[in-house]
């Protein structure tokens, strides 16, 4: 996983079957287990972070242990639709007892890069309660902004923490914005507004009422401006005026 920029100690490269990851959920979540047997093309752990390969210490929390931090890679099958994608990683994140990294594949369009704030399921042995899942196309990330070497390394749960972090804001973060979860949120907030908006645009261009298209030009403006103040919370001014689009591209 290039995007990341992984050392070569922490590279690696293992096979991982079908049959291993579906067996984890035909007995909980039957249909997530055919999903899985479907969408998935093949899996394949491409790197392991560890205190061995970074020189990053392990976080030794009882509810968020972080003793290494998998990455994966997921080829998706083909007819595969962006919200069984995204359901995909977050089973893969769930089936965890640690925080990981995901980059699928899909048959067509952009690949994508999945982050999890995971902590230890009570239920449920050996895996995780997904707290936050943030999905971002990797070629929206600027690059070189999320090696590995660049990130906190006070301790692999920093680590990641600060690599969620990044990532939603496409790898360049408001220097006021420090926590992951807001972060994470932010990107959430910042989809949700840019679909209303276009929601508002396509009602006032097939609304025949004068009245009603100015209510829902003034929509639009309202819109507008809490666009404009969530991509000033993400990004932060400056970097946010080197952008172009209304919003940046989200994950499936």
């Amino acid at each position: 996983m290039e995007v990341l920029g992984l050392p070569a100690r922490a590279r690696e490269e293992h096979r991982l079957t079908k049959k291993d990851i579906v067996e984890q959920w035909e007995h909980s979540a039957p249909a997530d287990a055919r999903l899985l047997g479907r969408a998935i093309g093949s899996a394949r752990i491409v790197g392991v972070l560890s205190p061995a390969t970074t020189g990053v210490p392990a976080v030794r929390d009882a509810n968020r242990p972080v003793d290494m931090i998998p990455v994966l890679e997921v080829r998706v099958a083909n007819g595969v639709t962006a919200k069984d994608q995204r359901r995909v990683a977050e089973l893969l994140h769930r089936a965890m007892p640690r925080p990981s990294a995901i980059a699928t594949y899909p048959s067509q369009g952009a690949a994508v890069l999945s982050l999890a704030l995971t902590r230890l399921s009570k239920s449920e042995a050996g895996m995780s309660v997904v707290e936050k899942h943030l999905t971002v196309p990797i070629d929206g990330i600027a690059v070189a902004s999320l090696h590995v070497g660049e990130l906190d390394r006070a301790d692999l749960g920093s680590l990641y923490r600060d690599l969620v972090r990044r990532a939603a804001a496409d790898g360049v973060p408001a220097p006021s914005l420090r926590d992951a979860a807001e972060a994470v949120e932010l990107r959430r907030r910042l989809a949700a507004v840019h679909e209303d908006l276009q929601s508002a645009m396509r009602s006032a261009a097939r609304e025949k009422s004068m009245q009603r298209r100015i209510e829902y030009n003034g929509e639009a403006r309202s819109l507008r401006d809490q666009i404009a103040q969530t991509r000033a919370a993400l990004f932060g001014t400056a970097a946010d005026q080197t952008r172009t689009s209304d919003d940046p591209k989200v994950g499936p």
